[in-house]
């Protein structure tokens, strides 16, 4: 398997552009990396055709419950990532030319009610997109 990026979620109403909090993403949408954070609760939200970092390709709830592990829920989030790959970009992720990384809840927004997963697209090569990787068969 190619690699993967992670982020995780750290703390959480976006506007077409601009900045954003990560808890509003919807799938479809494109947003920029932040620096190095390993904690991300807002992103500079942009438009698909410009070009950008990232793209929201799907999410997920993890069951409720008490909070499993940071190790169980990055398992979680890679499975879940990895499954829904194909079905939005429309190449299995073996032979796409794109990666994929998650942002999912910490032990402390956990605590606050939180349980969704993204999964976001991104250029393996570390270029930046243009456009949506919707069945894009990129």
């Amino acid at each position: 398997m190619k690699r993967a990026l992670a982020v995780i979620v750290a703390s959480g109403v976006l506007a077409a552009c601009g900045q954003g909090n990560v808890f509003s993403l919807e799938v479809g949408q494109c947003f920029q990396d932040q620096s190095a954070a390993t904690e991300v609760s807002d992103v500079e939200v942009v438009d698909c055709d410009d070009a950008h970092d990232n793209e929201v390709y799907g999410l997920f709830d993890l069951p409720d419950g008490d909070y499993p592990g940071a190790e169980a829920v990055q398992e979680a989030a890679v499975l879940g990532c990895y499954d829904r790959f194909e079905g939005f970009v429309g190449r299995d992720y073996e032979s796409s030319r794109l990666d994929f990384g998650w942002l999912h809840p910490t032990a402390d927004s956990w605590d606050n009610g939180d349980r969704e997963v993204i999964c976001m697209l991104s250029e393996l090569s570390g270029e930046q997109l243009i456009g949506s990787m919707k069945d894009s068969g990129a």
